[in-house]
């Protein structure tokens, strides 16, 4: 037992020895001492910083950056953006319920700096070196030393304000040239889905049956007939003052209506209840001509036709001359005879003056009419 004894002692007096072989030289017993020597002596920060800068002939050095391009700092705002869509993961029926959604965003901003690199041309100040500077500027550790009091031995001492500060502060760079500073958005989507469940509604309807009572009213108007007597006298001019128009393609009688010609160019017609003007309104370019009253075209705003005789075309037999109208009004040039079946259908009034043949909507007629002397005519 002494003999395991004594061996263990020695390997711990040698272990021991290793250990202290190994501690840095701030564990050394003088610098340790020194180092709380200095620290109870400098018991605020800065004052212990500049200390032992002191005494480790420190020099603070700031380098400013001026002039050369502008640095371009990007700050970039993340946002996130989420949508969620509904997937029908049930069903219900007879159940009236309503699930909505609203989309909701989550704005994060993260500011990150890009700093653009350049190579550019700097201006560098820097302090003046004391008058016993050496060449590079700093300052000899004994007139650094010289305008302090030491602490501990001058070896002990840096050691310790090297353990304690860690060493010289490195040179400070001061960055004087113009940013400018970009802003960008960087946005993420983030799609998620959310399971609803679907009501289905049965409508049934309620029938109901109103019934509506109305009298059909049969119209049977009486048709009264007006003779009028022109009379014609062989060579007199009047006999050509009046005159009957039909379409090219029917030459029956009964369907001709006794017309003139007025010293103004208006198309009349003389009836019981008076002269008749043929007229259409000034609304559009396609109109139904009618027959009026002076009065009444007056009173409606209504467009005259202002007729005349062409001579024969020869397209037609007879060799009679044929009609020519335009309505009055600038904004166009209705002087084409249309006649339409449908307008016939709705309004009993199917001649139409236009600027233009409708061949289809409405499907038309383009008709030509025929001037026949009512003396002359059998």
């Amino acid at each position: 037992m002494r003999f395991f004894a004594s061996s263990m002692l020695a390997a711990v007096a040698v272990i021991s020895d290793v250990v202290h072989a190994a501690e840095p030289s701030c564990n050394k017993p003088p610098v340790k001492s020194c180092s709380l020597a200095i620290q109870s002596t400098k018991t605020r920060t800065a004052s212990l910083t500049s200390f032992c800068s002191s005494v480790l002939g420190c020099k603070a050095t700031t380098t400013t950056l001026t002039g050369g391009s502008t640095i371009t700092v990007t700050k970039t705002i993340t946002t996130i953006e989420t949508y969620t869509e509904e997937e029908i993961v049930s069903e219900e029926y007879e159940t009236t319920t309503f699930d909505h959604t609203e989309t909701t965003y989550t704005e994060v901003a993260t500011e990150t700096s890009r700093p653009t690199w350049t190579v550019e041309k700097f201006v560098i100040t820097t302090k003046k070196a004391g008058a016993r500077g050496v060449e590079d500027g700093t300052r000899h550790p004994k007139d650094l030393r010289a305008g302090s009091t030491s602490i501990c031995p001058p070896a002990d001492e840096t050691k310790a304000c090297s353990c304690l500060i860690g060493g010289c502060a490195p040179p400070v760079t001061k960055d004087n040239r113009p940013t400018k500073t970009v802003r960008t958005t960087d946005t993420s989507y983030l799609f998620t889905t959310k399971g609803i469940t679907y009501t289905n509604i049965i409508y049934e309807p309620i029938l109901h049956t109103d019934t509506i009572s109305y009298t059909y009213t049969e119209i049977s108007g009486y048709l009264s007939t007006h003779t009028t007597t022109i009379k014609c006298t062989p060579g007199a001019t009047s006999s050509a003052t009046s005159f009957s128009i039909e379409a090219a393609f029917t030459s029956d009688i009964d369907q001709a209506t006794v017309y003139s010609i007025d010293d103004q160019g208006r198309l009349i017609s003389r009836h019981l209840n008076g002269t008749h003007f043929a007229n259409v309104d000034g609304y559009n370019d396609f109109q139904l001509v009618h027959m009026m009253t002076r009065d009444e075209v007056q009173r409606r705003g209504y467009d005259y036709l202002r007729c005349s005789m062409k001579p024969p075309s020869g397209k037609y037999p007879g060799g009679f001359k044929e009609l020519y109208c335009l309505a009055d009004g600038g904004v166009w040039q209705r002087d084409i005879w249309n006649y339409c079946p449908i307008y016939k259908e709705w309004f009993n009034a199917p001649l139409v003056l236009g600027d233009e043949w409708s061949e289809t909507a409405p499907d038309c007629f383009a008709i030509v009419f025929l001037i026949k002397p009512v003396c002359g005519w059998v």
